[in-house]
């Protein structure tokens, strides 16, 4: 089964070409190309650059333009493999190679559903528009199937593919196999950027200015537009807007907003408070038994220089640590900022290596089991990832079957042309320069 697909795809683009070569007279028609006794016309040619624009059109998906264009770029591969394909014909000729009449009538028959003709009179009329007749295609078929029965007994019992083939090629081009990736089981230690002296005065100076200017009157909401770089307390509340939330929804915040709101009056400003990231100046503008409705603002704690140089100076260390056999987990559970996960020893989980953000994905997916890597800087710090599982995913039937198609097609590819190499290094060719009416060797 596999050889009639591979063949199909080299014979089937020059099959109608190599029978024309057998229907018409080239007496007028310029030559392109000669091959021992036999010549190659620009009709011949140009007739294959237009079935090479259709087949990419129908089958690949092209615009008739790009197919055009594809098609004329290619016209120079088209020609040599046309060349080939007359070699093989005549070697196979040459070595009397046999086809019965019961396999030609096979042949013509998978053409013509191909080519969804179904009755005679349709298949001659359509022969008849390329300039071919019937008595032509078949002697043309018939070389063809020479020429396949040819490479099936020279070629294809050297296309071969071992299960270890497939393995090499699945592991070399993991990348292609997107539900493929391996799954990790992940620990980090972060050590988080954070604010120095000097990047809280800075910050506190702004806002300072801002709650002058609230005190001042000035529009609290026009007012956290202007000042406010923050992302929103828990990322869900907008600064700015007013907000009217239930006394149990207060005690869900932060604790800069729960303790601000509990002790704030009606129409108070409160004065600047901090949490890990931003300064928040809270408004409260009414105030009842159930629910409080407030504004606020907010400035970011803008991590300079000095709080990035402390940091990884911070990470050095925990590596540093790491390198003189200290237990990850016992130090991921003392120095990591992650809150989330520092309790139980900086476990992230498992996780598909697809899953992960590219910058993580690139810091782990060499690493191998019990493996850690040096600090790396990400947005929020430097990431001290360990590996402490990893499962690699097993190809199923289908996709080794599929590769090993892959893989033999490539294989055919190289033999078919190497064989043919050594025809053309037997034959005499020359091809003519349209342009410079000249021959070329």
């Amino acid at each position: 089964m596999f050889s009639r697909q591979v063949c199909c795809a080299v014979f089937i683009s020059i099959l109608m070409v190599c029978a024309a070569n057998l229907a018409i007279s080239r007496t007028f028609d310029q030559i392109v190309a000669y091959v021992n006794d036999e010549v190659i016309t620009y009709w011949e040619l140009e007739n294959l650059v237009r079935q090479r624009a259709l087949e990419l059109s129908q089958i690949h998906n092209f615009s008739k333009r790009e197919a055009a264009e594809k098609a004329q770029q290619e016209r120079s591969e088209l020609l040599d493999r046309l060349i080939r394909q007359m070699l093989l014909v005549e070697t196979a000729l040459t070595l009397k190679v046999e086809i019965t009449n019961e396999e030609l009538e096979t042949h013509i028959k998978t053409f013509k559903q191909r080519a969804k003709i179904e009755t005679q009179e349709e298949f001659v009329k359509q022969l008849k528009a390329e300039g071919l007749t019937v008595p032509a295609f078949r002697e043309q078929s018939k070389r063809n199937l020479m020429a396949e029965r040819l490479l099936e007994r020279r070629i294809f019992p050297r296309l071969q593919v071992r299960d270890s083939d497939v393995l090499e090629y699945f592991e070399q081009n993991r990348d292609r196999f997107t539900t493929k990736a391996d799954i990790l089981q992940l620990r980090h230690i972060l050590v988080a950027f954070k604010p120095s002296e000097a990047d809280r005065k800075e910050a506190f100076k702004m806002a300072e200015v801002a709650h002058r200017s609230a005190k001042e009157g000035a529009d609290f909401e026009a007012l956290a537009k202007q000042y406010s770089r923050a992302r929103g307390a828990r990322g869900n509340l907008k600064p700015g807007p007013a907000l009217e939330l239930s006394l149990d929804e207060i005690d869900k915040l932060p604790k800069p907003f729960r303790d601000s709101l509990r002790t704030l009056t009606e129409n108070e400003i409160g004065d600047p408070v901090e949490d890990e990231n931003d300064i928040y100046i809270i408004k409260v503008e009414r105030k009842t038994g159930q629910t409080i409705k407030f504004r606020y603002l907010a400035i970011k704690l803008t991590v300079g220089e000095e709080g990035i140089q402390s940091a990884q100076e911070r990470a050095d260390l925990v590596y540093q640590k790491l390198l003189q056999g200290e237990d990850f987990n016992s130090l991921a559970s003392r120095y990591s900022d992650d809150i989330q996960t520092r309790a139980n020893g900086g476990d992230l989980g498992s996780h598909s290596l697809n899953e992960l953000t590219a910058e993580t994905q690139s810091a782990v997916e060499r690493l191998e089991i019990g493996e850690f890597q040096a600090p790396v800087k990400m947005r929020f710090g430097f990431h001290i990832f360990k590996v402490d599982s990893r499962s690699r995913p097993e190809l199923n039937d289908a996709e080794r079957n599929q590769i090993r198609s892959m893989l033999r097609q490539q294989k055919f590819e190289e033999e078919w042309k190497s064989y043919t190499d050594m025809l053309l290094e037997n034959a005499y060719v020359k091809i003519k320069s349209l342009d410079q009416g000249r021959l070329e060797p």
